[in-house]
């Protein structure tokens, strides 16, 4: 069959109501939602199904839109249904040795320390998110700049990031910058964020200080200091202590970066000193381990219906939202937009980094657009035409390729552009070719984890 049944009815719970609810999205449904091919859909399960084990490996599209934690659900189910978790050549997490990463640490949940009346207006605090969404959505901070609500910011400090280019409706928050009263940016390069900055503080590239990586279902690497730190360049650790301190927070940092990583290695035993001579730490890796320890969930097993979803308000079982802007949610907007863009990040590049670097430059010097040639005819465009791509919100223009690989409907558009060669007086040439021009950061955001939707979005093209 295509799903294991002895894993499903030892290890999850909810399987019949699943079955019910997906008689909601028969491939032909789901055909007209994702304009894939009903009969690619079911070669696909079936591929899937049948070639265990087998894995699926994610990619940061799924996140950008209003469906992204039901899609990830999704797709977990699927992992749980086909028997593919815990086993050789299926979906493995790697035991390290200890609880290595300190983002989980107990000791790092500060949330006690805040008073009842800071937590009651803090940013997005009713936005009804996921208990565990215990953070300020970008869009909270912008408005809470612009408009003072739930209270006034009036200093930003932004450390190694490029907020101009990665945050949703760009001009907003190029606003949003414009408005505090002070801003601060630490970073390794002048960028047009930092342009915009009252200072930019240097910070220390990874190979100017000591430090762990220690990624999930990875070896745990220590990188040693290579040289020494130039001029007035600091980690960003040494930066954020010393500015907790001047705020009278110092007694939540450790006094210097070697403690800091002596505790992130206390799970195993050892001091960063003591780990210079290990240089690795591997991973463990243990198969079926849920048949000695269950899953992490209320029941213990698999929930395909989540009771913890359920108590929360959630949809217990993954649900589809069409997006805000699309040809079947806005049918007249569709009439003066009717293409959808998707995004793209460029090879060579770090979302917003490197293009101040030749050796990547010349691999890709501007940014491109994919479109399909049958698209690109009707507008008379060719390969290497610099093209317009337009939403309600603006307008931003990209080089044309063409490719069949994309379906006709559809343009996708490069992401994070910005151009060192226009000047700091120029803030580098942001909204040129910056994407995020085009994205909102309007509701209706993802319910679970307040995510705008930033693709699959109405746009237009033409011909510069």
């Amino acid at each position: 069959g295509l799903y294991d049944e002895t894993f499903v009815n030892n290890w999850t719970v909810g399987f019949d109501a699943l079955k019910v609810h997906i008689k909601s999205y028969p491939p032909e449904v789901v055909e007209q939602i994702t304009w894939v091919k009903a009969r690619d859909i079911r070669r696909a399960a079936t591929l899937y199904a049948a070639s265990h084990p087998a894995i699926i490996q994610l990619g940061n599209a799924i996140d950008h839109n209003i469906n992204n934690f039901q899609t990830a659900r999704a797709v977990s189910i699927l992992r749980a249904l086909t028997g593919n978790l815990s086993i050789p050549g299926g979906e493995l997490s790697c035991s390290l040795p200890g609880a290595l990463s300190p983002m989980g640490s107990p000791e790092l949940d500060l949330r006690d320390k805040m008073s009842k009346q800071n937590r009651e207006k803090r940013l997005n605090a009713e936005d009804g998110l996921l208990p565990t969404a215990f953070y300020a959505l970008p869009q909270s901070i912008v408005k809470a700049i612009l408009h003072g609500n739930p209270y006034p910011v009036r200093v930003g400090f932004i450390q190694g990031g490029n907020m101009l280019l990665t945050y949703s409706n760009a001009r907003q928050a190029y606003s949003a910058l414009k408005k505090l009263d002070f801003l601060a940016v630490a970073d390794m390069f002048m960028t047009p964020t930092a342009a915009l900055a009252d200072i930019v503080l240097p910070v220390a590239s990874y190979l100017e200080y000591d430090s762990i990586v220690a990624p999930p279902y990875y070896p745990v690497t220590q990188i040693q200091q290579k040289v020494a730190q130039i001029g007035e360049s600091r980690s960003d650790y040494e930066i954020l202590r010393d500015l907790a301190h001047r705020l009278d927070l110092g007694e939540y940092f450790w006094e210097s970066e070697e403690a800091c990583l002596d505790f992130i290695l206390k799970p195993v035993g050892l001091t960063f000193k003591e780990f210079r001579n290990v240089g690795v730490l591997e991973g463990r890796k243990e198969y079926r381990r849920h048949e000695r320890d269950g899953f992490a969930t209320p029941s213990g097993k698999v929930e395909l219906l989540s009771s913890q979803l359920n108590e929360w308000g959630f949809d217990p079982l993954p649900a589809y939202h069409e997006p805000p802007e699309s040809p079947y949610s806005a049918p007249e907007l569709a009439k003066e937009f009717p293409l959808v863009f998707t995004s793209w990040k460029s090879g060579p590049y770090r979302h917003s980094a490197g293009r101040q670097i030749a050796s990547l430059r010349s691999t890709q010097p501007e940014p491109v657009v994919f479109i399909h040639p049958d698209t690109a005819g009707k507008h008379g465009i060719v390969d290497d035409d610099w093209v317009y791509i337009e939403t309600k919100r603006g307008q931003i223009r990209q080089k044309a390729r063409l490719t069949t690989d994309i379906d006709p409907r559809v343009v996708g558009v490069d992401y994070a552009w910005w151009f060192p060669e226009r000047g700091y007086e120029n803030l580098y040439g942001w909204a040129e070719a910056n994407i995020n021009i085009l994205t909102d950061d309007n509701p209706p955001y993802a319910r679970e984890m307040g995510t705008p939707n930033l693709r699959g979005i109405l746009c237009k093209i033409s011909k510069v």
